[in-house]
């Protein structure tokens, strides 16, 4: 078994569990591969979240987390490397030129192996945190429209795809916060009736644009069960953009739990698994390392049914 996105409470300030114990239990649950993603240091003051507030950080505090956090990895990648395989990677912060920018800089890094493309901001305004400020983005966005919102944020998830991450994270995160009656004028629809192939072409061509562009170097789209933790029926993403990667992007997804803490790993990941198999997708691609490299693997879908994460 295996998941490419993680985080712990060493160095997140909303996650629990030490590093440490999150991969022992990663063990302790059958996972075979697991890539170490925390968030990178993001470059502003304004993009602090609130209990990072409360314990008085900045981006001095956010920077030397991430540093000892390497550190940190490396040391238990070696510790554990006779029980599990440990990629050391990041997650990339979309939320501007500037923080792709630094991304760049930070995969430079020789400690750093893999890395999740992610993005959590638009115009600056976190759309992940609360219906609240997520209606805050989208009057933010061009004629405060909901269309011109999930444009913007396909356009700056475009843009992370230029630093070509491995792992495509939580590809439709916009949708996470959006609120049940948000209602969209420029077609006098509900926003969840919207079919974006048809009612919004424009984005529905950037949206194929960005998932041909990580499928051009063999990107995987994480199937991310935290989604289904978080109230939804299914993992990020949804059907319309499952089926928008195997036409246009080659098909490739993996396994991610977004675990912050010991009770979330490997979470709903049978109701993620049969997800895939609904979408009659016969192949499931992870990460692993092979002569010291970082490299893609498919495996069939019935030889992840026989892991011993099921039976744990």
């Amino acid at each position: 078994m295996h998941s490419h996105h993680s985080h712990s409470g060493d160095y997140i300030s909303h996650a629990h569990d030490p590093l440490e114990h999150m991969v022992q239990s990663y063990i302790d649950r059958g996972f075979e591969v697991l890539c170490l993603t925390e968030h990178m240091p993001r470059l502003d003051q304004a993009y602090l979240y609130p209990e990072e507030k409360e314990k008085g950080y900045g981006i001095k505090e956010l920077v030397d987390d991430f540093s000892k956090y390497l550190v940190h990895a490396k040391k238990v990648q070696s510790k554990y490397q006779d029980k599990i395989k440990i990629i050391i990677g990041f997650e990339v912060e979309g939320i501007d030129e500037a923080h792709v920018g630094y991304s760049a800089d930070i995969l430079q890094n020789p400690l750093i192996q893999m890395s999740v493309g992610s993005v959590h901001y638009v115009h600056g305004i976190p759309i992940d945190f609360s219906k609240e400020l997520w209606v805050k983005a989208k009057a933010a966005s061009k004629g405060g429209l909901t269309r011109s919102l999930y444009k913007d944020y396909f356009e700056l998830v475009s843009k992370v795809i230029d630093l070509k991450p491995q792992v495509i994270g939580h590809f439709d995160l916009i949708r996470l916060c959006q609120p049940e009656d948000d209602f969209d004028e420029s077609t006098n629809k509900l926003t969840k009736d919207i079919r974006i192939q048809t009612d919004w072409p424009e984005v529905w061509e950037v949206i194929i644009s960005t998932i041909e562009k990580a499928g051009s170097y063999g990107a995987m789209f994480e199937l991310n069960s935290a989604a289904i933790r978080k109230g939804w029926d299914c993992p990020y993403p949804k059907s319309d953009l499952v089926q928008a990667v195997i036409e246009y992007g080659g098909g490739r997804f993996c396994l991610s739990d977004d675990a912050h803490s010991i009770n979330q790993i490997g979470l709903n990941y049978k109701k993620t698994l049969q997800y895939l198999k609904d979408h009659d997708v016969s192949k499931l691609y992870h990460l692993d390392v092979k002569d010291g490299e970082v490299v893609t693997v498919a495996d069939d879908i019935e030889d992840i049914e026989t892991s011993k994460f099921w039976s744990v």
